[in-house]
């Protein structure tokens, strides 16, 4: 299984247009491993300081990192899990009143549209429900939600 990582000049430049504080692009980078250039999660992150604790920082920091991965995405399915991604941050960050953080996302979310081609995060990129054994249980027409058989 490939790690998840991004450029770290990207995600340094994206940090910048996300708003991300200094202080807390310095600590989500001290979290992750640098590998080559690269910006790569740990397997498991916490917030352990006692001082950086703005929740609007920390959506944004993750917000950056979510959509650069989806931008230096190879694959339909790296596109389609960074998108899964970046649709539970921007709900998540409803539900916690972070507004600003909602806002960045929908205008992201317009601004790549012609590359996802989803006119909402509510709507999912997989047309299909694909199990372990490789078999589709169902098609859904995404045109009209309904099943196809």
């Amino acid at each position: 299984m490939k790690i998840i990582m991004v450029k770290k000049l990207g995600l340094l430049d994206d940090f910048a247009s996300w708003g991300v504080a200094p202080n807390y692009a310095r600590f989500f980078l001290d979290k992750c491993q640098e590998v080559d250039g690269h910006v790569a999660l740990e397997p498991f992150v916490f917030n352990d300081s006692m001082h950086l604790t703005n929740p609007q920082q920390w959506f944004a920091a993750n917000a950056a990192f979510w959509c650069r991965a989806y931008r230096e995405a190879g694959t339909a399915e790296e596109q389609a899990e960074t998108l899964a991604s970046i649709r539970a941050l921007f709900y998540v960050a409803g539900m916690l009143g972070q507004g600003s953080i909602i806002a960045l996302i929908r205008q992201w979310w317009s601004v790549t549209y012609e590359l996802h081609r989803l006119p909402a995060p509510n709507i999912s990129p997989a047309d299909t429900l694909i199990f372990r054994n490789g078999s589709a249980s169902r098609f859904i027409d995404t045109t009209t939600g309904q099943r196809r058989h």
